[in-house]
C-alpha cells in the first residue's frame, strides 16, 4: 500500500514491528492528522509480515478468545460500537458482550487500518514491508532504522512496537534507557552500538514517559523515538491499554514531529 519507502520526499514515521500496537497507533495518527492535510508516510516494518495481527492475533492459536468483550475492543475510542458494527456487517451474530476469537480481531484490525489509510490518502500513505529491524539511531535532524539485511530507512520518527520483549527482543536503540534501569542502563549507548535498549538483556523493554517517548540515559524523553505496547515498560499489552497509549502517542508525534518545521525543536 502507498509508495515504496525509498521514494518520495514526505517524512516517514517508521514502525519497528507491525502488529496490533503498531496498527492502533497508525490508525490513531492517521485520524489525528488527516484533517490538517499533513503529508507524510507511515512505514510498517515487520519481520514476519503479520501486519496488524502480530503474533497474538495472527498465530495458529488464533481461535483462543480475546481478553475482553466486543464493547471494550473498538480500535476507535470515539466509536465504541465500531467493532460490533464491523462484525455484524460480515453477517455474524454479535452483541456488546460477545467475546471474539483472536484471529477475528486480527482481521478487524487489518481491515480498519486499510480503511483508515484509504480515507487518509492522498495526504498520508501507508507502506508495509517484511523486514527485521536491527537497530535504531536518532539525533536532532532525524532518525535512522538499520535493517538486519544491511538496509537503512530514514525517518522523521520511529515507533518501537515489537511486542513482549520476553518473546521477541526489541531492536537496539542507541542511547535508550532500559525498562527498570537507572541512567547507567544507557551508559555507553551511542550510534555505534553500546547498551542500547537490550544488548543481551533478555526480556528488557524500553523505558518511556507517559506520552510514549523513549527515555534517554539522562531521563529525558527522546524527540524522535517512541514505544507502544508490551515493549514499553514491560506493562500488560491489553488492547484497551494499547489503544490509550496509541492515542497519546499519535498526538505527541503529530505535535512535535509532523507539525514542527525541520530544524526546529518540538
Amino acid at each position: 500500500m502507498g509508495l515504496p519507502a525509498s521514494e518520495g520526499g514526505a517524512p516517514a514515521v517508521v514502525f519497528a514491528g507491525g502488529g496490533p500496537g503498531a496498527a492502533l497507533t497508525a490508525i490513531a495518527l492517521l485520524r489525528a492528522t488527516t484533517w490538517l492535510r499533513l503529508v507524510y508516510r507511515i512505514v510498517l516494518l515487520d519481520e514476519h509480515g503479520r501486519f496488524a495481527r502480530g503474533r497474538v492475533y495472527g498465530s495458529p492459536g488464533g481461535d483462543c478468545p480475546l481478553e475482553a468483550p466486543v464493547k471494550d475492543m473498538s480500535a476507535l475510542p470515539d466509536r465504541p460500537c465500531h467493532l460490533l458494527e464491523w462484525r455484524r456487517a460480515a453477517g455474524a451474530a454479535c452483541g456488546p458482550g460477545t467475546v471474539l476469537a483472536r484471529r477475528v480481531y486480527g482481521d478487524y484490525l487489518a481491515d480498519t487500518l486499510a480503511a483508515t489509510a484509504a480515507w487518509a490518502a492522498p495526504h498520508a500513505a501507508l507502506v508495509t514491508r517484511t523486514a527485521r529491524v536491527a537497530a535504531v539511531e536518532a539525533d536532532d535532524a532525524g532518525a535512522r532504522v538499520l535493517l538486519a539485511d544491511g538496509g537503512r530507512v530514514e525517518a522523521a520518527a520511529v515507533v518501537v512496537a515489537t511486542g513482549d520483549p520476553a518473546e521477541a527482543a526489541p531492536p537496539r536503540v542507541a542511547g535508550a534507557l532500559r525498562a527498570g534501569a537507572g541512567a547507567e542502563g544507557a551508559a555507553g549507548a551511542g550510534s555505534h552500538g553500546g547498551a542500547g535498549c537490550a544488548d543481551g538483556a533478555a526480556g528488557a523493554g524500553l523505558a518511556a514517559c507517559r506520552c510514549g517517548a523513549v527515555l534517554t540515559g539522562s531521563g529525558e524523553p527522546a524527540r524522535r523515538v517512541f514505544a507502544v505496547g508490551a515493549v514499553r515498560d514491560g506493562g500488560p499489552a491489553t488492547v484497551p491499554r494499547m489503544r490509550d497509549q496509541a492515542e497519546a502517542l499519535a498526538q505527541r508525534i503529530a505535535d512535535t514531529v509532523l507539525r514542527t518545521p525541520p530544524g526546529r525543536a518540538g
